[in-house]
């Protein structure tokens, strides 16, 4: 860990302890407030007491503060992704995962607020390159009942929410049972609902798989989209993109986005009103654009680690060796069969990659038969190789979180859109 975070620690976590939600770590706090002091924004808490002074008295005390500029600049210097050094706007960034939806908003000129995450090793993953570990449980943090304990009124204040809200509730490779998943993840939606209803972003971005759309037969994306118009108060603008189409990335990636800005649920053209003022009569949906890149830009040609070769003694290397000819396509291994994209381009990245499921691709190379690597699979989703795992996390963890990504590209598109439109109209 970098010296000055390990600093920051020290310094915050015995006033950040009593401002921890459940299911979130201290260090969360901790580092949340020192991204804050540096962008000049709300802190975490505010509204539950955690004073600014209080904070900046204890970092001058550690030794970590001496001005703002050179806060900002030695945070900076730590972290391998940061945001602009003059934001335009703000975000939160909910089931964050890796952050992909972050990298896309935070190349739109965005700065984030506020992160959630579950998932352990991805919160790893996350703070090895923001330097912000995220919150946990956001159940902890919203919940229906918004008793004494609920923290929704202590997460900053923010333009735009971002989530990309978990998507096996609704997969066509899931248990199908949307918002009466047994798990609880269909519910998900709704405590995101709670924090936009409490929050009031000027607007939001959910992403998701495309079965949404037809799940039950429709009824989930009704229920979404009433709960977004008539509950909230938001507009509603669902689309479906293919990172292929418009992202310029050769991965076969088709997913739904929901765009929604606030005060705008009952919006018409035919409205006696000036169009030039509503902001989703003037969302522009990105176009499709030339799918310059191939996977050639994204695979490696040396040799790599001969732990993603078949050796020729593996059970089904016969099978492989036989179907897996071509050095110009990946392959999906497919329980029982090989299958060849012959689109030359990747099949679409799931969670299930590096664990021996079914969809896992691969590829004939010079040295052999292989597994695309972690990092190639990152390459798939539109991450540079700035973006890194911590060392020592398992592969079936790197393999998991790159699938369960983003296609970064497509959201930057959507991002660049919004912060345009919101530089119209302040609150």
């Amino acid at each position: 860990m970098n010296e000055l975070l390990i600093k920051l620690e020290h310094a915050l976590s015995p006033y950040a302890k009593q401002f921890a939600p459940e299911g979130s770590e201290i260090k969360a706090v901790v580092h949340q407030w020192g991204h804050a002091i540096a962008y000049d924004n709300d802190i975490f808490a505010s509204s539950k007491g955690a004073d600014a002074n209080e904070i900046l008295s204890r970092l001058k005390k550690a030794k970590c503060y001496n001005s703002a500029k050179q806060f900002k600049k030695e945070l900076r210097d730590c972290i391998n992704l940061n945001a602009a050094d003059n934001p335009e706007f703000t975000f939160i960034d909910l089931f964050a995962g890796i952050g992909g939806m972050r990298q896309g908003f935070e190349s739109a000129g965005g700065s984030c607020v506020f992160s959630s995450e579950f998932d352990k090793h991805a919160q790893d993953s996350y703070f090895e390159n923001y330097g912000e570990y995220p919150f946990g449980d956001i159940t902890k943090i919203a919940n229906e009942e918004r008793n004494h304990a609920n923290w929704i009124d202590a997460i900053p204040k923010h333009d735009i929410l971002v989530g990309g809200f978990p998507c096996q509730a609704f997969s066509i490779a899931g248990y199908r049972h949307g918002f009466n998943d047994k798990k609880g993840r269909g519910n998900l939606f709704f405590r995101m609902a709670e924090i936009i209803d409490l929050c009031r972003p000027r607007a939001f971005l959910l992403e998701n798989v495309k079965n949404l759309v037809g799940h039950d037969k429709g009824n989930t994306i009704r229920v979404i989209k009433e709960t977004i118009t008539q509950d909230l108060g938001y507009s509603f603008i669902p689309f479906v993109l293919n990172a292929t189409d418009h992202g310029n990335i050769p991965q076969n990636r088709e997913r739904i986005y929901i765009v929604g800005f606030k005060g705008e649920s009952n919006w018409s053209a035919e409205d006696k009103v000036r169009l030039d003022d509503i902001l989703t009569h003037q969302f522009q949906i990105p176009e499709p654009i030339e799918l310059k890149k191939t996977i050639f830009n994204i695979l490696h040609q040396s040799q790599q680690d001969k732990r993603y070769y078949y050796p020729d003694t593996h059970q089904y290397f016969n099978e492989l060796n036989s179907t897996i000819v071509s050095k110009k396509s990946v392959y999906q291994w497919r329980r029982v069969y090989v299958r060849e994209n012959k689109s030359n381009v990747c099949p679409t990245l799931t969670a299930n990659m590096g664990t021996g499921g079914h969809n896992v691709p691969l590829i004939r190379d010079d040295f052999g038969i292989r597994k695309l690597t972690p990092e190639e699979c990152l390459g798939f989703q539109g991450f540079t190789e700035t973006f890194k795992f911590p060392a020592k996390m398992a592969m079936s963890h790197r393999y998991k979180q790159a699938g369960n990504s983003v296609a970064v590209p497509v959201v930057s598109r959507i991002a660049l859109e919004m912060a345009r439109l919101l530089k119209i109209t302040r609150d």
